[in-house]
């Protein structure tokens, strides 16, 4: 599996994953990552409403999202790939080793430029140069919006 396609790096995305930190250390929140994610999912139920399955808009990362909501939430890593069937190679990809928040941060930028630009409710998401790509229809146990 060749993936070279909007890869993500600390080296981008390390500064605002620094700024969350601090931002909701100074709030005086606790659990920083479940902040993020609990932030991720109203957003996610405000466009469902309208229609919009935003969680197809993170594509390529969305199993990289997914298995940072998993983990968070108590889920192993063998049963979240077990649930969902994601490719190993991919969510490895589109993840921040040792940083979920920046990972978290590089697909919310990743879904905002898409959102700009293709229509919405978009599955197929290209991950590398010679055209392959992932159908996130095909992963029956993806995180879906309730429209």
């Amino acid at each position: 599996m060749s993936i070279n396609q909007f890869l993500p790096s600390l080296e981008k995305f390390a500064e605002a994953e620094h700024q969350y930190i601090e931002y909701f250390t100074s709030k005086g929140e606790k659990d920083i990552l479940g902040k993020v994610i609990s932030n991720m999912k109203s957003t996610a139920e405000i466009q469902a409403s309208q229609g919009v399955d935003s969680w197809l808009a993170y594509g390529v990362y969305l199993p990289a999202v997914e298995r940072i909501f998993a983990l968070h939430q108590g889920e192993t890593e063998a049963e979240f790939f077990e649930r969902t069937q994601y490719p190993v190679e991919l969510v490895q990809a589109y993840s921040i080793k040792d940083h979920d928040i920046a990972t978290l941060i590089a697909a919310d930028k990743y879904s905002r430029i898409h959102q700009q630009h293709l229509p919405v409710n978009t599955s197929r998401w290209p991950y590398s140069d010679d055209g392959s790509s992932i159908d996130l229809n095909q992963y029956p146990a993806r995180i879906k919006a309730n429209i």
